[in-house]
């Protein structure tokens, strides 16, 4: 017995030491992976708003007036999405998503909603999110096997219904069709414990999913 809480207490010497390092990184004030990815989307965001605000200053230097409300819709619109994705509830989530629109390349990640979605309040919503994420990254390897990359765009709809939760997902793009069947299956055997219902079509350059979750009470009530 003495010989086994030995082998016990040696087994976790490794874990028990990359804490004791990561304590006193983070003692010493050096950045962890988290840290840095979150200060990258923090500069990428920076960048695009710096962005619309040198095209408003060029359209108003140029006295291109007409162009200013299209400009200004376009930004009201990008900072009303950009809020609503702050508050869908589960922040793993809402993190994986904010850095899946700013760090992928070869798809276009799009997502509308015109309220308030509270993905917290969904039972399972450890399963929820995960699904989604694994939902992007699904459509991340299909576009990634594009050699027309630049041209493949995802786009997410989020409405409420009556005691209904609504997600349309719409892909364009190449992809494999039985991969892309196969992810579907496998989040309807993720989703089944939730009332959700899955419903698929497939043309040559597009797919078109929707997923029904059923709410209860709690979340009506929002």
């Amino acid at each position: 017995m003495a010989t086994d809480a030995k082998a016990e207490d040696y087994e976790r010497q490794p874990g028990d030491e990359h804490r004791r390092h990561s304590a006193a990184s983070e003692a010493a004030g050096l950045a962890s992976e988290q840290d840095l990815r979150t200060l990258r989307l923090f500069n990428h965001y920076r960048h695009d708003w710096m962005n619309d605000i040198q095209v408003l200053m060029g359209y108003v230097q140029l006295k291109k007036y007409d162009k200013l409300p299209g400009m200004m819709e376009k930004i009201k619109d990008k900072v009303q999405q950009e809020s609503l994705i702050s508050k869908l509830g589960i922040p793993s989530l809402i993190l994986f998503i904010l850095a899946f629109q700013a760090e992928v390349k070869e798809l276009r990640l799009e997502i509308r909603m015109n309220e308030e979605i509270r993905l917290d309040e969904l039972p399972g919503r450890g399963d929820v999110a995960s699904g989604i994420q694994r939902l992007l990254e699904g459509f991340r390897a299909e576009a990634a096997s594009s050699p027309y990359s630049d041209d493949n765009r995802l786009e997410l709809v989020w409405t409420k219904g009556d005691r209904i939760l609504r997600l349309d997902i719409g892909y364009t793009g190449a992809f494999r069709v039985e991969r892309v069947r196969r992810l579907e299956q496998e989040l309807a055997v993720l989703w089944e414990d939730q009332q959700v219902r899955i419903q698929g079509s497939y043309e040559e350059q597009s797919v078109c999913w929707s997923v029904e979750w059923t709410l209860d009470d709690t979340a009506l009530e929002r």
